[in-house]
């Protein structure tokens, strides 16, 4: 089934270009836009089997454990990406949220794995024990997974980050639907308008108030 869905993609997208929140994505890209729906179609499937809701939305993780929720966005008109993280614990308070830009990266994959990368940067100074990290970004997240050395063209960025991954006590790396990492990508569109990191310790700002409002209500 996941081989019929990536041909019929491919196909299309070779025919179409695939336009995507007004951007022109490379086949690389569609193909990992469409694992990401074909993740979540699967995740709701087997819900909807087990007659509960499909886990589409935030959800806190377990006790004792803090999730940090990042994504990365590229602003082709301004020639520069940018990167979003909140992270919240068990109870869905904010321990802190943040936004950077990154000047030197055009690349929509590159920048989704840098933002793992800077998420980590911040979260290790704190001491976390336990670790949930999510990103929107299958690909990713794949790639990050792997035992072995990764054989992409993002292959020493990767190695960075299972490097940075491995001086954290526990921590695992998942994937989750946009809707689920909602926060996070309004954090990422926020960095075109800032010239550095912004960081919000136990807090965040007013853009994203009503999502986190709203994740904390499911």
């Amino acid at each position: 089934m996941e081989t019929l869905v990536l041909c019929a993609w491919g196909l299309w997208y070779r025919r179409n270009k695939l336009m995507y929140e007004n951007k022109k994505l490379s086949l690389e890209q569609a193909i990992d836009h469409a694992l990401s729906l074909y993740q979540e179609h699967l995740s709701a499937t087997y819900e909807q089997k087990r007659g509960l809701m499909p886990q589409c939305r935030w959800q806190p993780p377990p006790a004792g454990v803090l999730k940090l929720n990042i994504d990365g966005a590229t602003f082709h008109e301004q020639c520069r990406s940018g990167v979003g993280m909140i992270l919240r614990d068990e109870r869905g308070k904010v321990l802190l949220t943040a936004s950077k830009p990154e000047h030197d990266v055009s690349d929509p994959i590159e920048i989704e794995f840098l933002a793992v990368l800077r998420g980590l940067q911040i979260c290790f100074p704190l001491g976390i024990s336990e670790l949930e990290v999510e990103s929107d970004s299958l690909l990713v997240v794949q790639e990050l997974n792997k035992e072995q050395e990764s054989m992409s063209i993002w292959g020493n960025l990767v190695s960075e980050i299972k490097r940075m991954l491995h001086r954290f006590p526990k921590v695992i790396v998942q994937h989750k639907g946009r809707m689920a990492n909602a926060v996070a990508h309004c954090l990422a569109r926020q960095s075109w308008c800032i010239d550095e990191l912004v960081i919000w310790w136990d807090s965040f700002p007013e853009d994203v108030s009503q999502i986190i409002w709203h994740d904390a209500l499911m």
